[in-house]
């Protein structure tokens, strides 16, 4: 492992990174998604400079294959349910705006210069290890410092929630499957959609935690509802979800 320190929006970093790599995961972005709406412009430097660098440094490379990692959030609130490939993106956040640019940009350096790209759109990904913020991991710590859980809004937002292990299949699949180049792929397990309210109550559940469930106002617009139509990824790449919730 050869571990460089350096800053996506600098090119020069990026291309000694990049330099004699064959394949890529482009995980590199600003995510929190309040924060965005304070610092538009860190997150168009981090994730839309970030990813044409990455996409100028492996043009230059000639990587075999380069994975864009993307998100949910570039499609918003579901229009229809499930939320396919072809499903129109309405992003809510300056965060998921940025994302469609990356994914975008992404897919044009793969039709003008023939860089073999894959357009990966997690939803909800969650496991152990898991940084930053994330409803699960945030009730989960809790629960077990037997705190209460604290659901921002109403709770009535709906969510699939993927294991990190699935994630981690899936993205091998995008880097490694010959229907994958060119294209972009939902990831998710949709028989795991469930409430954020439903979500508190199975944590507290099966943690035995002794606080409550106790609800606090949301300061940002949040997606109401997102359940993944994964039909594209187990059909072009073979990609199935494993683990369920409760598990």
């Amino acid at each position: 492992v050869e571990i460089y320190v350096g800053d996506l929006t600098n090119p020069e970093a990026v291309g000694a990174a990049s330099a004699g790599v064959e394949r890529i995961y482009h995980l590199g972005a600003l995510i929190p998604i309040p924060y965005s709406y304070r610092h538009p412009r860190e997150y168009i430097a981090a994730n839309v400079e970030g990813t044409l660098n990455v996409l100028e440094a492996a043009r230059r490379s000639g990587a075999a294959r380069v994975v864009q990692i993307s998100t949910s959030e570039v499609y918003g609130t579901a229009q229809s349910v499930p939320m396919s490939e072809a499903h129109d993106l309405h992003p809510q956040s300056p965060y998921a705006a940025t994302k469609v640019a990356s994914d975008q940009l992404a897919l044009s350096f793969h039709r003008s210069f023939d860089v073999p790209v894959v357009v990966c759109r997690p939803f909800n990904v969650y496991g152990p290890g898991q940084i930053g913020g994330g409803a699960i991991r945030a009730f989960i710590e809790n629960a077990l410092a037997g705190n209460d859980l604290v659901v921002r809004g109403d709770g009535s937002q709906i969510r699939a929630w993927c294991y990190v292990d699935d994630m981690v299949e899936a993205v091998r699949l995008c880097l490694e499957h010959p229907n994958a180049v060119g294209q972009s792929f939902n990831i998710g397990n949709p028989r795991s959609a469930v409430t954020i309210f439903d979500l508190a109550q199975r944590v507290k559940r099966l943690t035995g935690c002794p606080g409550e469930i106790v609800f606090a106002p949301l300061d940002y617009v949040d997606v109401e509802l997102r359940i993944p139509n994964v039909t594209k990824a187990r059909e072009e790449i073979g990609f199935d979800a494993q683990v369920e919730l409760d598990d």
